[in-house]
């Protein structure tokens, strides 16, 4: 889709489908005469009842339509006179109703009626409404009408109301759209998904009300602020640019509600307090403006504060707002704030931002308190520009250091390690060169992707200036970060046991260092393969109540990103899939939608679990939000979510999408193809083109490579795909030896699973079936199943065969779209060989026999033979059945 699409398209109705069921209904009911749609402006009632004429007309009901207006309303019968014959007239009832009645259009059948559509029932005139329920009393029509909530001073509010009352009116109410329906809604307007972080933030800006969502998307595709890069969505700037018609709506709605200049108070400085705002307003302003749903009023503790109740409105105010005039607003604010505001906590913080934008200067030792508001009230985008508005010759320390990790968390690595290197060399003691140190190892780490020599030598460069026992305790913790930053995680284990011994003083700060060591021992235990320990750990880690350091505006966030995601990662490796899915979920609804650091780590850590779980559609967006969002500075992840992203799409017969995402990774990263993440991505490619013997060799190849590595886990993952590919007998080995090794559930049943499948054990390998699918890997659960269905189908067992095939479907039905190698063959009749299978995946996908046989080595003629084999059991007569016969039976993938 190109971006100037979905502007001005009509869009899909979403999230109304039980209203539309309700029309559906009632119109079918003969007791019922009439359907009305409540709600706010922007709540998509004519969107509905438009579509609820289409289903009218379709249903053989002739349908009449009017729209009333305040012009319309001047005159007597102004918004129906169309419908009217041209001799009658409001001051003879009688004459109207008979004439209206006679002139209304007949149906076809006894069980059609005429359906009289009017657009804003309220703002009928009387002799209009009058008509209206005198049709509506006499059966004569069935009444579709749309009334805009808490309409209380238009011509025809009061008879709507009374309207609305009666037995025979059903009324839906139209509220916001969730977060939810929000994006399925964008994704069906632009045609592939949107990040969560833009989707979170449009869903903000328009409170869920699609009118004012078109608009919003209106404006962002014209400015080109909202972008596509083939695979998904994203608004790549802050600003918020509108429509002319959204702006138009937005001043009339400001403009009714009473003067202007208070709420432009409330546009530049924020959440007031009451006492502030009654000097620009009176009692009964205010009580308006809150009526009106302008303004919210909220009370905590002895405090009331107020604000404007839309974003939009925000916005709006701003942007027509002279640069002289909001600086004066801020100014008068500050100072009055400063004479007789209050003491609390966060004061400081509103005045130190409120003054560094209206003066440019940032008050002395306040920034961390401005940045801390500044990302409580706006987010962290607000907080990174807050900081980058601060003059160079006015960058202390603090200044550098905060800009340092905002910029970590908008994956300006780069730039974030020149502002971290800076406020190192202003370090003036030992807790100020621990926390630069800190930032700096993990942006390294965690951003950067490098923990090599350059990460070490920062960290013994600050050895000598850390002399407390707490120093050295975190010196140790972070050398356990770039050891583990370089893959070695028994190092790591041993660093962060060094770290328990150190003897730290007891103390916010060395609790803080402790969950951050339980952190990093789960993140090794995981890898390591012991993961049912790492789970243990990263819930302790979970558990942990955590201090927030008053210096550190941003450890909160840093701190709920890491634990979820280290948990889920966790549970993904012990198998429990199910458990990563609905605790990374669940977490991610309670955060801060426009946090991009939580759309990378947390983002990449529910994809890994939808990945293994077989729900390759959620994993697919998961891993291009992380590509969206590292893109630019090819930050930690950038090339990993590519393979990631190319073996879902692969596993679903994606094969362009797969090998353009593959294509992009290795131009990052020439050399990645060797690193096991990165080879799954290759050969899960490679399988979907059909080269099943590639893939083998390339799974095979990684999987020892992480056993060289130590990486346990990545070690049987790539073993147990190897197996679903075909290589079973090469996988069951050492399978063995690590179930050995560590007897946890998930390492037991995946040896188990290899040598069901290496001895062709139905039994088992529905057995097997039955446990994946308890623990949420639906997809490997499906494969099992349809391998058993087609062995039970050779050993003559039938029904047998049938119920797991059935098995399978229901498992299969839950994988959204898989089309994975094994599930394009096990359905058939017969088994196939490895190399039968391999060369009937090639010829479907149009291979010529000559090609076959140079990447296979073989004879061309030797293709032939094995096609014509494959002909007879599958019962087809050549090339032109066979892509239908290996496509399995049920949903369309």
């Amino acid at each position: 889709m190109t971006e100037n699409q979905g502007c001005d398209a009509t869009w899909p109705l979403a999230g109304r489908g039980t209203e539309l069921r309700r029309f559906a209904a009632a119109l079918g009911d003969t007791s019922v005469g009439a359907f009305l749609v409540f709600g706010p402006p922007g709540a998509g009632r004519s969107r509905l009842a438009a579509e609820c004429r289409r289903v009218a007309a379709d249903a053989g009901h002739p349908v009449s339509v009017a729209r009333a207006t305040d012009a319309a309303a001047r005159v007597p019968l102004g918004a129906l006179a169309h419908l009217l014959p041209p001799d009658v007239s409001p001051t003879r009832p009688a004459q109207l109703y008979a004439g209206a009645s006679a002139h209304l259009p007949r149906p076809a059948g006894a069980d059609r009626r005429p359906v009289l559509c009017v657009d804003d029932l309220h703002l009928l005139d009387t002799a209009s409404t009058v008509l209206v329920r005198q049709l509506l009393d006499a059966g004569r029509v069935f009444v579709l009408g749309t009334v805009r909530s808490e309409a209380h001073d238009t011509p025809g509010a009061a008879a709507t109301a009374v309207m609305a009352e009666q037995d025979a009116v059903r009324r839906v109410d139209l509220g916001p759209l969730d977060e939810a329906r929000t994006a399925a809604l964008l994704r069906d307007v632009l045609g592939s998904p949107v990040t969560a972080r833009t989707a979170g933030r449009l869903h903000r800006l328009s409170g869920g009300m699609p009118l004012p969502l078109r608009e919003l998307v209106r404006a962002a595709l014209a400015r080109s602020t909202l972008t596509s890069d083939g695979t998904v969505w994203d608004l790549t700037s802050p600003d918020v640019p509108l429509t002319p018609l959204l702006e138009g709506r937005l001043r009339a709605q400001l403009r009714a509600g009473g003067p202007t200049p208070p709420l432009e108070v409330l546009a530049v400085c924020g959440p007031c307090p009451l006492a502030y705002a009654r000097e620009h307003l009176d009692h009964e302003q205010l009580t308006a403006l809150e009526r009106a749903g302008l303004v919210t009023v909220t009370r905590s503790g002895r405090r009331t504060t107020v604000r404007l109740a839309q974003p939009l409105h925000t916005v709006v105010l701003q942007h027509g707002l002279p640069e002289v005039r909001n600086r004066r607003l801020l100014l008068h604010y500050l100072a009055w704030n400063e004479e007789r505001g209050s003491r609390r906590s966060g004061d400081q913080g509103m005045r130190a931002a409120l003054t560094l934008r209206a003066t440019g200067h940032s008050l002395p030792g306040a920034t961390t308190e401005a940045v801390r508001y500044a990302a409580d009230q706006e987010g962290l985008d607000r907080a990174r520009r807050l900081l980058e508005s601060v003059p160079h010759t006015q960058r202390d320390h603090e200044v550098l250091h905060l800009l340092g990790q905002a910029l970590f968390r908008a994956g300006d690595c780069t730039r974030a390690e020149r502002a971290l290197a800076r406020a190192a060399a202003l370090a003036a003691d030992e807790r100020e060169v621990r926390a630069t140190l800190a930032a700096r190892v993990h942006n390294f780490v965690y951003g950067l992707g490098d923990a090599t020599d350059r990460c070490r030598a920062v960290i013994e460069e600050c050895r000598p200036r850390v002399t407390t026992a707490l120093g050295r305790a975190e010196l140790s913790l972070l050398r356990g970060t770039a050891a583990f930053g370089a893959g070695e995680f028994r190092r790591t284990l041993d660093l962060c046991a060094a770290f328990e011994r150190s003897g730290a003083p007891l103390g916010p700060a060395t609790v803080r260092l402790e969950v951050r060591a339980r952190l990093l021992e789960a993140q090794s235990l995981a890898c390591l393969g012991r993961a049912d320990e790492a789970v243990a750990v990263a819930h302790a880690a979970a558990g942990s109540p955590l201090p927030v350091p008053v210096r550190d505006p941003y450890a909160e966030l840093t701190a709920a990103v890491a634990r979820d995601a280290v948990l889920v990662d966790a549970l993904t490796a012990a198998g429990r899939i199910a458990e990563a899915l609905t605790y990374g979920t669940r977490t991610r609804d309670g955060r801060h939608p426009c946090d991009p650091y939580e759309s990378r780590w947390l983002a990449m850590a529910r994809g890994r679990a939808a990945l293994a779980g077989g729900r390759l559609d959620q994993a697919r967006l998961l891993f291009a939000e992380v590509v969206r969002a590292t893109r630019a500075q090819r930050a930690a992840l950038f090339t990993e979510a590519l393979f990631l992203q190319a073996a879902a799409a692969a596993q679903q017969g994606d094969l362009d999408a797969a090998s353009t995402a593959l294509e992009e990774a290795c131009r990052a990263s020439p050399a990645g193809s060797a690193a096991p993440d990165h080879a799954f991505g290759a050969a899960w490619t490679a399988a979907c083109r059909g080269e099943v013997g590639r893939a083998r060799h390339l799974l095979g190849a990684a999987a020892e490579q992480a056993r060289h590595l130590g990486h346990t886990w990545r070690e049987s993952a790539l073993l147990t795909d190897l197996t679903r590919l075909g290589g079973a007998a090469a996988a069951a080995p050492r399978l063995s030896e690590i179930a050995a090794d560590l007897p946890e559930p998930a390492h037991l049943d995946r040896s188990e699973l290899a040598r069901a499948w290496r001895d062709g054990d139905p039994d088992r390998l529905l057995e097997l079936a039955d446990r994946f699918h308890t623990c949420g890997a639906e997809l490997l659960a499906a494969e099992a199943a349809s391998t058993a269905a087609a062995s039970l189908r050779t050993q003559g067992r039938e029904r047998r065969a049938q119920a797991a095939s059935r098995t399978a479907a229901a498992f299969l039905d839950r994988c959204q779209g898989a089309l994975t190698p094994v599930l394009r063959v096990a359905h058939t009749a017969t088994r196939l060989s490895e190399r039968e299978t391999e060369i009937a995946l090639l010829a479907s996908r149009g291979v010529s026999n000559k090609q076959m046989g140079v990447d296979l080595h073989i004879s061309p003629r030797t293709v032939e033979n094995h096609l014509n084999r494959i002909y007879h059991k599958l019962g087809i007569d050549g090339r032109k059945d066979l892509a239908a016969a290996l496509r399995p039976a049920g949903p369309d993938p």
